[in-house]
């Protein structure tokens, strides 16, 4: 046995009875598995979609990431869960509650920017959710406001490296890492390895580029479409990269993508308001998602298209994913 991963079943999270490895093994036993819907047959092609809204910490598939963002450097030895060190992030909002919620969970103190755009129900949970957290000033990034919550936490952690842990969810290999290990398993398993197209939205790009690789190794014929919002859209956690700059890990893996598929804002909340109908309280990133799905299966044959619906609905509004 490793000496840190020892360490791990020696030392008690602060304030409780349980060691760091039993928190860490009981935060990944909570999260994913989850539930998979039959949405559609359009021209004989079956869409699913992975209710990812029914995690257990942010109501997000971002409990993953976050999960793995905070667990994998304690598992590797890289971080002593002693050090007084306040882990920071970037985050619209589900990276953020989840962050900020799993964290609390392990011990760890959290601090995450958000962008000035951020709307005020999330800004809410957050506050409930997370040690600190500040909204980025507008205009503190030429490329726009989502950019400069991340631009804020690079400065703040060059500033101080000694104090802050940064693992960036825009570049971190965990967030690929959670998505191999968990979301593209369980995409196969529950079409029963009959997956022909995976249709996803990117924001970091973690869960598409992960899920990809997982599925490209059972079956390399899966065609991966990334979903592209339209410029100056409205929904929260994904990027149209036209305007917003696309990720380190998204970029270095953009070869994985097999195609694209553009959804208005329109679009994309008309989707979401007949998921509300058929009982799903999903936000407006499921509704482009699944909006995407749509046109995907009009032009294919015997195919089976899988989505994921990737946060809950906060009060009928923008879901952030």
């Amino acid at each position: 046995m490793s000496a840190f991963v020892s360490q791990l079943e020696s030392l008690v999270v602060p304030g409780t009875a349980e060691s760091y490895a039993s928190r860490i093994s009981q935060v990944k036993a909570r999260i994913g598995n989850t539930p998979m819907a039959h949405l559609d047959t359009v021209n004989g092609n079956r869409i699913h979609a992975k209710l990812e809204h029914l995690n257990p910490f942010s109501g997000s598939v971002k409990d993953r990431a976050a999960a793995y963002m905070l667990t994998g450097p304690l598992e590797r030895g890289e971080i002593d869960p002693l050090e007084e060190k306040v882990w920071i992030e970037a985050s619209s909002g589900n990276l953020g509650i989840a962050y900020g919620r799993i964290g609390a969970y392990l011990g760890i103190e959290t601090y995450i920017m958000v962008p000035s755009v951020t709307d005020e129900e999330t800004l809410e949970i957050l506050k409930e959710s997370v040690s600190h957290y500040m909204v980025t000033p507008g205009g503190y990034c030429p490329r726009g406001e989502r950019d400069g919550a991340i631009k804020m936490v690079a400065d703040l952690w060059m500033d101080d490296p000694k104090k802050y842990e940064f693992r960036d969810q825009y570049r971190s290999r965990d967030n690929i890492r959670a998505h191999v290990e968990t979301t593209g398993p369980e995409f196969w398993n529950q079409t029963g390895g009959k997956i022909t197209h995976l249709v996803l939205a990117p924001g970091t790009g973690g869960t598409i580029i992960g899920s990809a690789r997982y599925l490209k190794s059972r079956n390399p014929d899966v065609k991966i479409i990334a979903v592209q919002p339209q410029k100056d859209h409205q929904i929260q956690g994904v990027r149209n990269f036209e305007e917003s700059m696309k990720s380190i890990i998204f970029k270095d893996n953009e070869e994985i993508i097999d195609g694209w598929a553009r959804v208005s804002d329109k679009e994309a909340f008309q989707a979401m308001e007949r998921l509300w109908r058929e009982g799903y309280h999903v936000g407006s990133s499921s509704g482009l998602n699944y909006a995407a799905a749509l046109k995907v299966a009009k032009d294919e044959e015997d195919a089976v298209i899988a989505t994921l619906f990737p946060a809950q609905s906060r009060g009928k509004a923008n879901a952030t994913a």
